[in-house]
């Protein structure tokens, strides 16, 4: 029972130094960007951004596991360069915004993220009320220290999704056949994320 207790507790140890070097980040909006794009008339393609998001995670630079990442986006800061597309996208034909005002994306389960390379991160994508499985493509770039001694990380992520999969179903079709508003929409995200408390 002793040598039983002996690697229990070593175990133990183990589990917590492999803990021991994960940082809270909060990423910094001043320097990041939660963009979009769609195909508009089948021709050419609309691009469009989000100007007011939150979003936190761990990560563990000695082990490149990441965890607990929970972002939200503020609906009504979508950007498309013109103000009645954008009230339109607020409204119930899309977005449905006074209803359901914010995007989120949430991961649950530790990944590994290593530098330089691509993983597939997968998680929770919540879109008008409709939650559904999403994988975001991240490439971790590195950390570093800004001259006044603050830790940044930095990140990219994409992912292509289908707005008739979260209820977004308005469309118009076209004499000449094809409709107004393609199906699919690619995502970008280009990040740095400060370490943080919490």
């Amino acid at each position: 029972m002793s040598g039983f207790k002996s690697i229990f507790a070593a175990g133990l140890v183990v589990a917590s130094l492999s803990g021991a070097y994960a940082q809270n980040f909060k990423v910094d909006n001043t320097h990041s960007s939660v963009g979009f794009k769609i195909k508009h008339l089948g021709i050419a393609t609309v691009t469009g951004s989000f100007k007011d998001f939150d979003a936190k995670f761990s990560f563990d630079e000695k082990t490149n596991s990441l965890s607990i990442v929970d972002a939200t986006i503020q609906v009504d800061s979508i950007n498309t360069n013109d103000a009645k597309r954008d009230d339109h996208l607020k409204s119930k034909d899309f977005f449905d915004e006074d209803k359901f005002p914010t995007i989120s994306f949430k991961v649950s389960k530790p990944i590994s993220v290593k530098k330089g390379s691509v993983a597939k991160v997968p998680g929770e994508l919540t879109i008008k009320g409709v939650t559904k499985p999403a994988i975001l493509n991240v490439k971790y770039t590195g950390i570093a220290k800004d001259p006044w001694g603050n830790t940044k990380l930095g990140f990219e992520a994409d992912t292509k999704i289908k707005r008739a999969d979260f209820g977004i179903t308005w469309n118009k079709a076209l004499e000449t056949g094809g409709v107004l508003v393609g199906e699919e929409v690619d995502i970008k995200i280009e990040g740095e994320a400060a370490a943080s408390a919490q």
